[in-house]
């Protein structure tokens, strides 16, 4: 499998920095699913922190950064969120803030990364399930528009990621994984057709009308994953996570 340059990737956010320091940026998208092409595009998703004097002042700062460019000959796409925000974003459910804390594909190594993961963890609860089932319906709406391989492998992932998740607690976005784990063997076949082909390369109708029976029996799974699973209604660590932001808030700098 094709890694992502991360060097490449540090120059990119060095030279678009978010509106504070970056805590975390997770190489996301295609080279996390385990499925990138020749002529994939680096999707960039993390954690900004806003300096302090930011949050207090009349006018607070952007939750948001975005950049889209192409970079050394490569298209690169950053997303970061403030760390409140992505704490919010977190504990109601968001399966984006966990992948990208879970990435292996990490730009910015060390202590806070973990500390980071720690708080995740007492994050995930039942509400993640909301994510990947809306995540699921929208991936199989868009594949029907425009049959592709790539958009099929997002319906594979988005669903295997969040039964896994539902059942296991554990965070796992890799469809090479995921597949021959959960039975889909044949969904490998698919990933070396993208492998081989280009980032947007149609999906044979045949193909297509075999991978696209498969949706019911991944909709009721993930129904019956969040009908059996061991995690918590409500995400259990809200507190841990407001005394650690607050701790880190005032923190002398």
């Amino acid at each position: 499998m094709r890694e992502p340059d991360l060097a490449r990737a540090r120059r990119f956010v060095a030279a678009h920095p978010p509106p504070g320091a970056p805590l975390v940026v997770a190489v996301t998208g295609a080279h996390l699913y385990g499925f990138p092409s020749e002529d994939s595009d680096v999707d960039l998703k993390g954690i900004h922190e806003a300096p302090v004097e930011s949050l207090v002042g009349l006018e607070p700062p952007p939750e948001t950064h975005d950049a889209l460019r192409d970079f050394e000959g490569v298209e690169h796409d950053l997303t970061t969120q403030e760390l409140r925000k992505a704490f919010t974003l977190l504990l109601g459910g968001n399966g984006n803030l966990l992948e990208q804390l879970f990435s292996p594909f990490q730009l910015y190594e060390g202590p806070v990364l973990e500390e980071l993961r720690e708080l995740a963890r007492g994050a995930l609860s039942r509400r993640h399930a909301r994510h990947y089932r809306g995540f699921f319906g929208g991936c199989q709406r868009e594949h029907g528009r425009e049959p592709r391989v790539k958009t099929m492998l997002y319906a594979y992932r988005v669903a295997l990621t969040g039964i896994h998740l539902l059942r296991t607690g554990e965070c796992e976005a890799n469809l090479r994984h995921l597949a021959p784990r959960y039975g889909h063997d044949d969904a490998l076949e698919l990933i070396a057709v993208k492998a081989r082909g280009r980032e947007k390369g149609p999906l044979a109708p045949d193909l297509d009308a075999t991978h696209r029976a498969r949706w019911p029996a991944l909709e009721a799974d993930l129904d019956e994953a969040l009908a059996t699973s061991p995690l918590p209604d409500e995400p259990p660590g809200r507190e841990a996570i407001d005394a650690w932001l607050k701790v880190r808030r005032l923190a002398p700098r």
